[in-house]
């Protein structure tokens, strides 16, 4: 299967996006923000489910941001 390269900005916002609805879902909305910014426990969260929801993408779906994108495959 081909590769399938996304504009680097979607692809973070994706995985962003899903990464934060999984720190909302095990958090209290309380234990969740400090001015705007996640506090210590929910950014290692949210950092962990980042790493593993990128990982999905590539493994699984083979879905790559095309940040290094090398001309081989498919860009979308």
């Amino acid at each position: 299967m081909a590769k399938i390269y996304i504009d680097n900005a979607k692809y973070m916002g994706f995985i962003c996006d899903i990464a934060h609805m999984m720190v909302e879902q095990s958090f209290n909305i309380e234990d969740i923000w400090d001015d705007g910014e996640y506090k210590e426990d929910a950014q290692i969260f949210f950092d962990e489910k980042y790493d593993e929801v990128e990982t999905m993408l590539n493994n699984t779906l083979n879905i790559h941001s095309n940040e290094h994108f090398d001309g081989d495959s498919r860009e979308v």
